[in-house]
């Protein structure tokens, strides 16, 4: 039985793997299209390269999760005392539930600074309609902006206001802030500085636009809240029930678990519970 739960491990682990190399090769092309497409033919004026949108924002903490798995399952091992299979098992549950809890913190962070962007582009908007100019328009925003956008926009001020070319200033805005939204928000104030136009219905759109995404990924987030809370209680009911036995007859879980059997059948299933965390996470989340 030991060897099942080492075969049931190692496919639990190319599982998520698989999860993980796919959804790489996704954002590689991504962002490799991405990069087609904004390469300009000539090189920049100032003589520096912008960093591309290669990092990601917010700024991530991708290894912290396996470490923390890792930890976990030499703690269990060496100290507890648990078997291998099991000690593993737990590591691969715990570092899989601490990616989806840095997952979740980012994409707050995320929301918080596209929902200011909305914010800043309605003020944007207000301003223009009233009868001021870009610059002007974009220090009320800038005024009224908090972090984490702030310091953003306040670069790109500062740096128009000291006269730098102001697309040269809006088109490296996107990769600070590698998201679709600031791409969009970019784009729209190049497109004006190149060619003019009405930028208070075009900025307008953009706002709309933003908004509209907010909205979507907040419904996608609040319809999987159920599924969420379901499993979530599953899981907690599950080892609740085995502490439960643990404290009624001690001697009759431990002998079960030190079996072949026993500690292949508890690896399993917490290999299960973290390949299952990995999927409903990707089905709940949105991609566009």
């Amino acid at each position: 039985m030991t060897f099942v739960a080492v075969v049931l491990m190692l496919a639990g682990a190319g599982g998520l793997f698989w999860v993980w190399y796919g959804y790489r090769v996704r954002r590689l092309t991504v962002e490799r299209l991405a990069d087609i497409v904004d390469a300009e033919p000539e090189p920049e004026p100032r003589g520096e390269q912008a960093v591309r949108a290669s990092k990601s924002y917010p700024p991530r903490y991708r290894y912290a999760p396996t470490s923390l798995g890792c930890i976990i399952a030499a703690l269990l091992r060496f100290f507890a005392g648990l078997p291998i299979e099991i000690s593993i098992a737990a590591g691969i549950l715990v570092g899989v539930i601490a990616h989806l809890v840095e997952e979740q913190i980012a994409e707050q962070r995320t929301a918080a600074i596209e929902m200011q962007l909305a914010e800043a582009i309605d003020l944007l908007v207000g301003s223009l309609r009233a009868g001021a100019s870009l610059l002007s328009a974009f220090e009320s925003a800038l005024q009224e902006s908090g972090k984490p956008l702030k310091p953003y926009l306040q670069e790109v001020a500062g740096r128009i206001r000291l006269g730098d070319d102001p697309r040269s200033a809006v088109s490296e805005l996107p990769a600070q802030v590698p998201l679709e939204t600031f791409r969009l928000f970019a784009t729209s104030l190049a497109v004006h500085w190149e060619v003019g136009g009405s930028l208070a219905t075009t900025l307008g759109t953009v706002g709309r636009t933003v908004r509209d995404r907010i909205e979507l990924s907040r419904r996608v987030r609040a319809q999987g809240v159920e599924a969420h809370a379901s499993v979530a209680v599953v899981l907690f009911l599950a080892y609740l029930l085995g502490i439960l036995m643990w404290r009624t007859n001690p001697e009759r879980l431990q002998a079960f678990v030190a079996t072949g059997l026993g500690t292949g059948l508890v690896a399993g299933v917490m290999t299960l519970q973290a390949i299952g965390l990995v999927w409903m996470s990707k089905l709940s989340r949105p991609d566009y």
